[in-house]
Order: structure tokens, then C-alpha cells, then sequence
């Protein structure tokens, strides 16, 4: 039943937009154990105001220091994290958030999301379990932001076997969504080479249409950052939850108290 986040840059704080995402999860889903993990040296309550703000407002939250060596160590991922080529990548942050996900899955379980994430209301427990998200309306790729899986789940199993195989620390995409098509293609589409949204070897995998979670796609991610308009309004009216696409929008500033639409999400979700 848990719902977990990683943070994996080593600064041990959070921005104004990942403390937005946690808190959003756990207003909304008080009685849902919220984790964050944060990679890097033991916390204490002199990282940052954002703690004191958990954990004087949410009893469900709780926050880890998560040691990488200790975490990786007994895991079907303790070798690709001990032969270290992703330590020298550029993207090294994206790859290690990637792959530590995937242990947290197999090992435990629960509802993995991104820390770009804002939730607007409670979360299904029934319709998010052993499931995926389709990322865009084209349904040609899954994403890997939201994802709920029981342990050792064969999926999650099979990509771990694939990307442990395949890493390319000079790929920034492919360990992420675009391993994750590749394995449910081959498990899944009986054949076909597609995505399947309901497949009769995959029983035990849901799929989840673009609109749960990402109801604005890449192509318009500043609409976020835009004044709200009766349509921007309407196409997340019906979401669980919107999808900031940080690599895209990281440097867009934060204004409070106007008509921004990402302001009037922050205000209402994460208050």
C-alpha cells in the first residue's frame, strides 16, 4: 500500500516542486504510508524547513537515508552498481533513479512516482495495482514516472535482467521508458510488436491511459507555467495527478499567488 519516492542527487534536501509532490500524495491519501529515500549522508532536522513542514502536517510520511552501497548489496542489481560505469555518465542522477527503483519494486513493493509529480486527489488503490502508465495519446510508450507492482513481480524481474544486460551511460533515455516499452512489448504484445492495453499473457499488468497522470503531454508542458485558461483547466479536470516533465521545465520560475496554473495546483494540493 505504500507509496514511495526517490531522491537521488546526494544534496539531501528537496526543491519547492519535489516537496509539492510528496505533500500532495499525503494530503490526499492520509491513511497510505508515503516514504521518501533520499540517497546520501543520515539526515537530521537541520536539512530544511521541508521536513519540519512533514512531519508536523502528515503523520503518514516517513523519510529515509538510504546508504546506495548497503541498498544495491544482495540485489539482482549489486553488479551493475559495483562495476560503476554509471558513476562517470552525465547523467548519472537520471541512471541511479532509473535502476534504484526497480530494487525498491522488487524487494517491496507499493506505488513508485517521480518527484515531478502533483496529485489531485486520492489515489485507487484497486485500479493502481500491478500497473503502468501509457505516457502519451499515440500509446506508443510506456512511462516509468507512476508505476505500483507487488514484490519480485516477473515484469520488474525481466527488467532488471534487461537492463542489467543493456546499460549505456551515454543514453539518457534508454534505461528509463524506453526499456520498459521494450520489455512489455516482448512479454506482452503475443506477438505483434505493439502495445497492448489488455493482453491475455500479461493478466497480471494493467495499463493506464495518458489522461491518469500526464494529461498534458511534452509538447505543451509550459501550459503549467502559463496563466490557467478554461482549457488548460479542463484537460487535468479528470486526472489523478499531472506531470510537470521537470527535464523540460527545471529552469520555468514559481508564481505564487497569481493565475498560474501550476500556483493554483501548488495552492490547493500541496497548501
Amino acid at each position: 500500500r505504500r507509496i514511495f519516492f526517490h531522491e537521488t542527487s546526494g544534496r539531501g534536501n528537496l526543491n519547492f516542486r519535489q516537496c509539492c509532490a510528496i505533500e500532495s500524495v499525503a494530503k490526499h491519501n492520509p491513511g497510505r504510508p508515503v516514504q521518501l529515500l533520499i540517497s546520501g549522508d543520515r539526515l537530521d532536522d537541520s536539512t530544511g524547513p521541508w521536513m519540519d513542514i512533514l512531519k508536523e502536517h502528515y503523520a503518514n510520511v516517513a523519510v529515509f537515508s538510504v546508504d546506495n552501497d548497503n541498498y544495491f548489496s544482495g540485489s539482482p542489481l549489486q553488479s551493475w552498481y559495483e562495476k560503476g560505469e554509471w558513476r562517470d555518465s552525465q547523467f548519472r542522477t537520471a541512471h541511479l533513479s532509473d535502476y534504484i527503483r526497480l530494487v525498491s519494486l522488487y524487494r517491496h513493493g507499493g506505488l513508485y512516482m517521480d518527484l515531478d509529480y502533483v496529485v489531485l486527489k486520492p489515489l485507487d488503490e484497486k485500479l493502481l495495482h500491478n500497473v503502468l502508465l501509457v505516457e502519451g495519446a499515440d500509446g506508443k510508450q510506456l512511462n516509468n514516472g507512476v508505476m505500483h507492482f507487488e514484490p519480485g513481480h516477473r515484469l520488474i524481474k525481466e527488467l532488471i535482467r534487461y537492463l542489467a544486460a543493456e546499460y549505456d551511460p551515454e543514453d539518457y533515455y534508454l534505461h528509463g521508458p524506453t526499456a520498459l516499452t521494450n520489455v512489455y512489448i516482448r512479454l506482452c504484445s503475443n506477438g505483434t510488436g505493439r502495445i497492448k492495453r489488455k493482453s491475455s499473457v500479461c493478466p497480471d499488468v494493467s495499463l493506464l491511459s495518458y489522461k491518469h497522470f500526464c494529461p498534458i503531454g511534452p509538447p505543451f508542458w509550459h501550459l503549467y507555467f502559463e496563466e490557467a485558461s478554461r482549457q488548460s483547466l479542463s484537460m487535468i479536470n479528470s486526472s489523478y495527478g499531472v506531470h510537470l516533465w521537470n527535464f523540460l521545465s527545471s529552469n520555468e520560475p514559481i508564481r505564487m499567488g497569481t493565475r498560474q496554473l501550476y500556483a493554483i495546483l501548488a495552492a490547493e494540493n500541496c497548501p
